[in-house]
This record gives structure tokens, C-alpha cells and sequence, in this order.
């Protein structure tokens, strides 16, 4: 514990600032809000409480207060106080009943059961309901150690119909935890964000933590997010929410927050990369079915049933839109079917209860999403009807399994439209739509590598045209082998001439992989060449101007345009300018690419 001048708080014990509640009128200690966005649009999904000014009362963080609270036995009274304050300042936000309040609950209460009445409590003093409730678990509490702990969990989760699991990826026997828990959100611990866009091991690990958090019905927020680089692998990568420095820093200010927030807009204005969505292709196929709302009775959904007889489920919701899974007709056969069914269904009083027995998680996909990871999501569950679309973290609608196949089928047809017909690269439609997003770009640094034959001519009149393009498939097939990764993007110009896009790869790891590309072809071509052309070293051929000739083997030659992050793409004929005369230099080069700077 820090040293300070200031003595330690202790609750209820006569030294330093005994009273509570004249700590919080002195302003010792209060409650912050940071707001949770939505990753593409900026839109306030909720709030977390955050305690504030524990310094104040001695103590360096609050994981010290809390931890001195429930030394001295008073870490449920403090915690209620504290919980008191964010539900007392989160109602008095505009449109807070269309929010979530998100509040931070120690594990050494829940443990005991001491949580659920007490918030119960509060949410009916408020007027709130469950859906403006997420309570956040830390892992760093180890709930495996006692069944009674975690029998406790269960039944906070049954009261409130709902958990947020904190920390993930930092704390305790974490999936186990996944395991019974089942939480509607999963937000990722700052460990996993920090750096991420310079640590691929990260980014595996957030790939696949956000893919099995879908396939289970959770939302994913990337916690502690605070820079654009940050942001853009997390939304990449599939994080539905987002939470940090990038977008606000938590306030004691109420003025201050904000219902959207433009700094997510912003970004993703200035991030033109070509991000990996179908969202028209989607929209297109998406069923907007009415879901069912949590709090209706059984009676009404057996209603719904037999209202829509061509509906064998229905996706469910709670009071603000938020997604919380499906209801399947099979699920309700038990009461249908069974001994006092009938009897059951007549009592209109009884059918009342809740739906949460009868509610099952879905796979949910975010709208913005590519066809082919919503079509991994669904593929990975057995005998799935689909997957649940959310959009601005609202459920949106569902994907029926026909429903991806036609996604996929217009998509194929797509993509043939706009790859080349030979190679089946990216042909010249996206290639300008990655220049036109890199011109916009103002944080990312870029290459452009334009690639093509040497002496092709001569190769073309000698070996044929299907042989020519076995030199072009052999080209096409190196350039996928060594820039299918992570920061590159290969296209194919048309006939000979190929481009490579390099984001945010020094310029000496790319002049080094290009140059690498080139050595490789220009040894495997060797192979279409006859024995005899290939112990020459040259064909003999006729030149343009009618001249017999020796033309060397073929060799591939290029330039290498850099563009800085603080720097603007020139105009197109400027681009043009600059692209044939670095070629025209490196076909003079020994080392056939050259690096230009604009």
C-alpha cells in the first residue's frame, strides 16, 4: 500500500474519515462514468461506474480500498454505498432506460449471496429493469474453488437474467468460468489490447476468443482501447463494442458524457481501408422477425405460435432490444405435452412466469461482418436454424440457412466481376478501391509495388500464348504465397502487370519480400523454358523493329511507391507519372526494384 500522509479509511472505526457518507459529501470519493460504444458507429451502448478518489481516503487504487473494506469486515456496507451512488447518477443520464448500466461486483460478496436482494433492491428504487443491469464478474476472483461460490453466481445470473464476464483473459480458470456462466457479454482484458496491432500472437488470440464468444451468444468488448491503431484490429477482428482512452475517458461530470461519440466516427472515416463486410448482401437476405420480448408470458408466446404456424422459433430480447437468444417451439413441448398441460395452459395466472427457463443461447454475428465468418459461426453449432444479427449491438434480425446460401451464391458472382478472369486476383475494380482508400488515409503508412515481365514479348512468340499464361498463373500463384498475410493485398493489373499493397509494413521488410518474389520467379520460370534455351540463357527471337535477337530468360522488374502516413497520394496522372518512370529505372537496375518516394 502507498505510504501517504493521509490516514488509511477505515469504515465505522473513529480514525481518519470514519463516516461514508461525509467522505462522499466532502468529495473523497465518488462514482465515474466511461462510456461502452458501439465499434462501428459510436453509439453509446451503456456505462460503466468507476470508483473515483480513493487517494483521497490513503489508499493507491481501489483494488487496496476494497481489499482494507473487507479486512475490516465492512466490504458489503461500502459496496452497497458505492453501487447506491452509480445507480442514483445513472438515472438522472437522458435516455438512461434505453442504456446499461454496467457496475463492477467483488467477488468475496457474491460468493456469499449478499447481491442479489441488495440489487434488486436498488433496480426497483430506480426504476430500472434487468436490462438496464450488466453485472460485471471478474475472473480474478476464483469462483472454481467453492460450489457454494459459484452456486451463488448461478443464481445472481437466474435474478438478473444476465452476467458480464470482466477481465477475460487475465484471472481465474477462465473458461470454466465461460463455461457456467454463459454471459451476454465478455469484455477482454487490457492485457490482450495493449499493442495489438504489433503482436500477431494477439491478434490469434482475440480472433479466436471473439469467434468462440459468437458461437455462445455473447457480445465481445475490447477493453482499455486507447489508440486508432488499437481500435482498427479490434474492429477487424470482430469486437462488437468498445471501451477506453480512443473514445472517452471516464467523467465525474454528467454534462460531459455523451449519447454517441464522434471520435469512433471519425476513425472510421479516416480508416478507408477496405474492410471485409457484406452489409448490403445481408441486409438483403436478413428476416426481421418481431422476437419475442423476455418479460411476455408463456401464454403469449404459445400465441405467437399459433399465430405464425410457419415459425419454429422465435429470437428473444429484453426491454432495450438487447439479444438474449431464442425460444424454439421443441423447448415448449414439455409443457404441452405433459401430464397437466392442458390444465397449465387454461390457467392464464400460472402461465404468467418468466421465459428464462425456456430461453437458449443463439450464435450471434454483428451485421458488418463478413459472409464467410457468419457462415463459420453457424457451421461450427449442430443442427443450428442460424445465427442472430445484431446491429449497433440491438438485435437486428436473423439469417436463416438458405438465407447464407444465398448471401454466398451473389457474392461468388460478385467476386468473379471484379477479379481478374486468368489469375482470379483482385482485378483493376479493387485495386482502385484500395488506392482510394489509402489517398484518404492520414494515419498509415503504404507501398505500392507495381510488378511486370521482362521480355515477355519474345516468350509470348516462341512458347505460345498457353504457355504465357502458365507464366502469368506462376507469377499470380507467388505473389499469393508470399503477401497472402496480414497487411498486404495482391492484384492483377491485366496481362503481365501485377500490384502489390503494402499497409503499415517498413519499407525494408518490403523492398526485402518483393525482391524475394522476384528471385523466386525468376528461378521457377526456368522450367517452361526449353533444355536447350535454358543452358543458353537467352532465346533467339525477332525484335520490334525486325532485328534477329537474343533475348534473355524472364525476369520481372518493379516499382516500389512509398507514401508516408503524414503525406497524400498525388492525383492520377501524377500516380502514373511517377509508376512508369520507376519502372522504366528498374528495368535498367541490376536489382530489377527500385523504391520511389513520393
Amino acid at each position: 500500500m502507498k505510504k501517504s500522509a493521509v490516514v488509511p479509511f477505515r469504515p465505522g472505526n473513529g480514525t481518519g474519515h470514519s463516516d461514508l457518507a461525509a467522505a462522499v459529501r466532502w468529495g473523497l470519493l465518488d462514482v465515474a462514468f466511461q462510456p461502452i460504444v458501439d465499434i462501428h458507429t459510436g453509439r453509446v451502448f451503456g456505462f460503466e461506474a468507476l470508483t473515483r478518489n480513493v487517494q483521497a481516503l490513503g489508499f493507491e487504487s481501489p483494488t487496496d480500498f476494497f481489499d482494507r473494506c473487507f479486512e475490516d469486515g465492512h466490504l458489503a456496507a461500502v459496496e452497497e454505498f458505492i453501487l447506491t451512488q452509480a445507480f442514483d447518477k445513472f438515472v438522472r443520464i437522458p435516455d438512461h432506460a434505453k442504456l446499461k448500466l454496467f457496475v463492477n461486483l467483488d467477488g468475496r460478496n457474491v460468493a456469499v449471496g449478499q447481491m442479489g436482494p441488495m440489487l434488486g433492491a436498488l433496480r426497483d428504487r430506480y426504476g430500472l429493469s434487468n436490462a438496464n443491469i450488466a453485472l460485471e464478474i471478474s475472473e480474478r476472483y476464483d469462483f472454481s474453488d467453492s460450489p457454494d461460490a459459484l452456486a451463488a453466481l448461478l443464481e445472481l445470473r437466474t435474478r438478473f437474467g444476465n452476467l458480464t464476464l470482466d477481465d477475460f483473459g487475465a484471472g481465474h480458470a477462465n473458461l470454466q468460468l465461460f463455461y457456467h456462466v454463459e454471459p451476454s457479454i465478455v469484455k477482454l482484458d487490457r492485457f490482450i489490447i495493449s499493442s495489438i496491432g504489433s503482436d500477431p500472437k494477439k491478434s490469434v488470440f482475440l480472433q479466436h476468443i471473439v469467434r468462440m464468444a459468437h458461437l455462445l451468444g455473447s457480445l465481445v468488448v475490447a477493453e482499455g482501447v486507447e489508440t486508432a491503431q488499437e481500435y482498427y484490429v479490434c474492429r477487424e477482428l470482430g469486437c462488437d463494442l468498445v471501451q477506453g482512452y480512443a473514445v472517452a475517458r471516464p467523467t465525474l461530470a454528467l454534462g460531459e458524457l455523451q449519447l454517441s461519440y464522434d471520435r469512433i466516427g471519425n476513425m472510421r472515416i479516416q480508416d478507408r481501408r477496405r474492410v471485409d463486410t457484406d452489409f448490403t448482401l445481408i441486409m438483403a437476405q436478413l428476416d426481421a422477425v418481431e422476437p419475442i420480448q423476455i418479460n411476455q408470458s408463456i401464454q403469449e408466446v404459445f400465441d405467437r405460435f399459433m399465430t405464425d404456424r410457419e415459425r419454429i422459433f422465435f429470437p428473444v430480447v429484453d426491454d432495450i432490444g438487447f439479444p438474449v437468444g431464442r425460444i424454439h417451439e421443441r423447448d415448449l413441448k414439455a409443457i404441452v405435452y405433459s401430464m397437466y398441460g392442458r390444465d397449465l395452459l387454461r390457467n392464464r395466472r400460472r402461465m404468467a412466469s418468466s421465459l428464462a427457463t425456456f430461453v437458449k443461447p443463439c450464435s450471434v454475428a454483428n451485421i458488418n461482418a463478413s459472409t464467410e465468418k457468419i457462415l463459420e459461426i453457424f457451421n461450427s453449432v449442430p443442427e443450428s436454424d442460424g445465427v442472430l444479427i445484431v446491429k449497433e449491438s440491438q438485435y437486428g434480425g436473423f439469417l436463416h440457412a438458405r438465407s447464407l446460401l444465398r448471401i454466398l451464391n451473389k457474392k461468388s458472382i460478385q467476386i468473379a466481376r471484379d477479379q481478374n478472369p486468368l489469375s482470379k486476383l483482385p482485378g483493376n475494380i479493387l485495386i482502385q478501391e484500395y488506392l482510394a482508400a489509402a489517398a484518404v488515409s492520414q494515419d498509415d503508412a503504404y507501398h505500392f509495388a507495381y510488378l511486370d515481365f521482362d521480355f515477355f514479348k519474345p516468350f509470348n512468340d516462341t512458347y505460345g500464348f498457353r504457355t504465357g499464361d502458365r507464366a502469368i498463373l506462376m507469377f499470380a500463384d507467388i505473389l499469393r504465397a508470399f503477401f497472402g498475410r496480414e497487411g498486404r493485398f495482391v492484384g492483377h493489373v491485366g496481362g503481365d502487370d501485377f500490384f502489390i499493397g503494402f499497409r503499415n509494413i517498413p519499407q525494408a521488410v518490403v523492398m526485402l519480400e518483393v525482391r524475394q518474389a522476384v528471385d523466386k520467379f525468376k528461378t521457377d520460370v526456368e522450367s517452361l523454358y526449353s533444355p536447350e534455351d535454358r543452358r543458353n540463357g537467352y532465346i533467339s527471337g525477332i525484335s520490334r523493329a525486325g532485328r534477329a535477337e537474343r533475348f534473355p530468360l524472364l525476369t520481372t522488374s518493379g516499382a516500389v511507391i512509398h507514401k508516408p502516413a503524414d503525406r497524400s497520394l498525388p492525383n492520377l496522372d501524377m500516380l502514373s507519372s511517377l509508376i512508369a518512370s520507376g519502372k522504366k529505372a528498374a528495368k535498367d537496375s541490376p536489382e530489377r526494384v527500385i523504391s520511389v518516394e513520393i
